[in-house]
């Protein structure tokens, strides 16, 4: 039915919004080994996975000869790098593309906020969905935010650049989502892909903790 709306015979990529706790992963693999095999879908993404169990998924598909995840959407930005030593890694190894989202923090690392949770700016994300605070709000997070601010002064640009070229920077990252609500937003994320920055201020902003 998705596709009779759609008006095509088939989709390029079709993904897993989220792990299942409820629903057997082999089940899982075997409706989307299905939807490739029907010729409904060419490739299999999942969003949201660790990197166990994106292993576990592999390991299915390996074992029944089904159809593999071949892109993996996980939220990667300055205040949340984790997935450097979690599922990029695994994505690197098995050659899976690895699909960043929410390089700005969903706002965060535009340093609009403080952590007083109930002096949210008025109509923000962090605003229209309170549950983004328990994502970000940390010592380590903001102290990052303050650093960003102090870089963005010294080099005179913004911070959502800065913030947005360093995700665009890492070679791990194989594309990137960027939320853009006015053509600003979608200015800064071009520019970002197309001038970037400098390899060593990419390693100095990795390093802040």
């Amino acid at each position: 039915a998705s596709l009779e709306r759609l008006q095509l015979d088939s989709v390029p990529i079709y993904m897993v919004h989220s792990y299942d706790e409820l629903v057997p992963l082999d089940e899982t693999m075997d409706a989307l080994n299905r939807t490739v095999t029907d010729g409904r879908v060419t490739a299999l993404g999942c969003s949201n996975f660790t990197g166990a169990q994106l292993r576990d998924a592999l390991a299915i598909s390996a074992s029944n000869d089904y159809a593999r995840i071949e892109i993996v959407e996980n939220i990667y930005n300055l205040a949340r790098p984790e997935e450097e030593q979690d599922s990029m890694s695994l994505c690197a190894s098995q050659e899976i593309t690895f699909l960043a989202y929410s390089p700005l923090g969903a706002g965060f690392l535009a340093g609009k906020y403080t952590d007083d949770r109930d002096s949210l700016p008025d109509r923000t994300r962090f605003h229209v969905i309170p549950g983004h605070c328990d994502v970000y709000f940390s010592e380590r997070n903001f102290r990052v935010v303050e650093r960003l601010r102090a870089k963005a002064k010294e080099l005179d640009e913004s911070m959502v650049y800065l913030a947005a070229a360093w995700v665009l920077a890492n070679p791990s990252v194989g594309s990137t989502l960027f939320g853009a609500r006015t053509t600003s937003h979608l200015d800064n994320a071009l520019r970002a892909y197309k001038e970037g920055i400098p390899t060593d201020l990419h390693a100095e902003m990795a390093a802040w903790d």
